[in-house]
């Protein structure tokens, strides 16, 4: 068994949607958009929300078989471009993969220092959007973001829940940065950090006990190492409330593509043993997303 089977049994016959898959809601029909084949389907509203129980790994029905051969369904481990015969030109996977390419050959110039209500912070604008929409579509009053650097992420997403009605936002790191952002201009919103190791089980007891129903998102944005972000998924995912996101951000870097699917197997190795998570399909509509493909939803 090599590294990419690992975790999954030649008789696990399991499936779940691919990340690759787009959902357009038309009313009385969905269109399921292929963004590496670039083949789309319209179906009734009956087998789009057929189609949305297999978020994560479940046993499918003859009526699926359809959706596995259209590669809409996958088996474990079986879910990057080159298991959907390679990305077409021309698609929507394509313009993800040239803006990836780009973006990580020139990090620096790529950053542009973009700003948030005056302050710097290290992410990119279709991340924001994204986070943003997550918060205040789903009514989230609770953030964690492990791996907070100098704050530039907390701001955000405490400005956001500031203009929400407030709520609570979290960050986690090894140290403690000496130019955070005054966090005390938002009213009603309470900003709280915890120093410590991402990997330790101490620093996930001291953030549970800020919040002990969960966060309705939590971001990992530590460990440049892919290895390091495959553990930090399993070992933060309990911070994650029912409904929540569990987000893992940097997942296409040269790091990260060098290392043959680390990540992605570690996700899908992830989702094997822990059946109340799926794939986010919301994500799907953000195409330049840095955590494209590991946006995770808990979904009971």
């Amino acid at each position: 068994m090599n590294a990419r089977t690992m975790g999954a049994t030649t008789e696990d016959r399991r499936v779940r949607l691919s990340t690759y898959v787009l959902f357009v809601d038309y009313g009385g029909e969905v269109e399921v958009q292929h963004t590496v084949r670039g083949e789309t389907h319209r179906v009734d509203r009956a087998t789009y929300k057929d189609l949305l129980r297999l978020r994560g790994f479940r046993m499918p029905s003859e009526q699926h078989a359809r959706w596995i051969d259209a590669g809409v369904l996958v088996p474990p481990f079986h879910d990057r471009p080159e298991d959907h015969g390679g990305i077409r030109p021309g698609t929507e996977a394509q313009l993800g993969r040239d803006y990836q390419d780009w973006y990580w050959r020139r990090e620096v110039e790529a950053e542009r220092e973009y700003r948030w209500l005056g302050q710097s912070l290290v992410k990119m604008p279709s991340d924001l959007f994204f986070y943003q929409e997550l918060i205040s579509e789903h009514g989230l009053d609770a953030v964690l973001e492990i791996g907070y650097g100098r704050g530039g992420g907390l701001w955000f997403f405490a400005s956001v829940l500031g203009m929400l009605g407030g709520g609570l936002v979290v960050g986690v790191d090894l140290e403690r940065s000496d130019a955070l952002p005054p966090f005390d201009r938002f009213a009603g919103v309470g900003v709280e950090l915890v120093h410590g190791d991402a990997h330790e089980a101490v620093t996930v007891d001291a953030v549970r006990a800020l919040r002990p129903e969960g966060f309705g998102l939590v971001v990992v944005d530590a460990d440049q190492r892919p290895e390091g972000k495959a553990a930090l998924l399993e070992r933060w995912a309990v911070a994650a409330a029912p409904g929540g996101y569990l987000v893992v951000e940097d997942v296409t870097s040269p790091e990260c593509r060098e290392a043959g699917g680390t990540v992605e197997d570690g996700l899908d190795r992830f989702l094997l043993g822990n059946t109340g998570f799926g794939v986010a399909v919301e994500a799907a509509r953000f195409p330049l997303l840095k955590a494209r493909g590991a946006v995770l939803k808990h979904i009971g």
